[in-house]
């Protein structure tokens, strides 16, 4: 991938403090969801989010990081089919509380505390399987992290975070 061969087709969103989302075009038809940090972003942490993402998405939980720029600060990332809360039926809702204890106890299993448990991190992928994204605040499970969590720090703390979000969704968590 080079550095600028690509076209901002929109922006999908705003990171907070660290950037913005774009979806991208690249000359191949190939589209990516570009995050582009803020120059202040240490190009250690922005590698540190892309090795975390890549760990979950290798567990299937998040999307695939495709590429990392750390000379121009962004992440390249498989692009997902929709936020949750833009498209989620009532229905569905047994279903997607199973995925997100998946995701939780999957991310404790690995060793990555999201920390960032929120609404806007979740997404379904073309086969309307939940997805977690933004791994920004994420840091690796410590023994003293898992011990003061009671083991499971994803699940006692994301889902704490998650509770009020997505109590209109009628998850169970």
């Amino acid at each position: 991938m080079s550095n600028d061969d690509f076209e901002i087709i929109r922006q999908l969103g705003e990171d907070g403090a660290s950037g913005i989302v774009s979806l991208v075009e690249f000359p191949n038809g190939l589209r990516a969801a570009m995050k582009q940090f803020k120059p202040k972003k240490s190009t250690t942490r922005i590698q540190q989010e892309a090795d975390f993402q890549q760990k979950a998405a290798q567990e299937g939980i998040a999307p695939e990081v495709m590429h990392v720029d750390l000379d121009n600060k962004r992440i390249f990332s498989e692009v997902m089919n929709a936020r949750v809360i833009d498209v989620v039926p009532s229905s569905s809702s047994g279903r997607l509380s199973e995925d997100l204890h998946h995701i939780m106890t999957t991310l404790d299993r690995i060793n990555i505390l999201h920390n960032d448990g929120n609404v806007r991190n979740l997404m379904l992928d073309q086969n309307d399987q939940l997805q977690i994204i933004d791994f920004g605040l994420s840091k690796k499970i410590t023994a003293a992290v898992r011990k003061k969590w009671d083991g499971e720090p994803n699940i006692k703390v994301t889902l704490r975070l998650l509770r009020n979000g997505l109590k209109k969704y009628n998850l169970n968590i």
